[in-house]
């Protein structure tokens, strides 16, 4: 076990850290606003398990380029449709017109034919009987 005494000691450490993010506070001129990023964690990328379980549902990897057959690489996942369509409309890959919504599914009624059932048992017989 190893312990620290005096200037490496945690405590000293800590109370020095402390001292330099006061004067880093108060040493920034005016009209300047620090912002505390400290707390910020970016989106975390989706992790290479999806890649096995579409490779053996699909049997496709997502990674192989269509048209060069190389790999690609992720380098983001955009999830957000205004910026999907913004995208798409500069490659001119957005519908220029609006696609009509359609009708439900007209309902079909069925006719539906009750004939008797008779397997030769009573039903009559065991309910006086019983």
């Amino acid at each position: 076990m190893v312990r620290y005494y005096g200037w490496y000691s945690n405590r000293a450490r800590g109370e020095r850290a402390k001292k330099q993010a006061e004067v880093a506070e108060h040493d920034t001129p005016a009209g300047i606003q620090v912002i505390n990023v400290s707390d910020y964690q970016p989106r975390r990328l989706p992790s290479k398990k999806w890649r096995e379980l579409i490779k053996q549902v699909w049997e496709v990897d997502p990674f192989d380029c269509p048209r060069c057959g190389s790999e690609m690489k992720l380098i983001a996942l955009i999830d957000d449709n205004e910026v999907i369509e913004k995208i798409l409309r500069h490659l001119d890959l957005w519908p220029q017109e609006a696609i009509p919504a359609r009708a439900p599914p007209k309902t079909v009624m069925h006719e539906y034919t009750l004939e008797p059932f008779f397997d030769g048992y009573s039903y009559y017989d065991e309910a006086v009987a019983g």
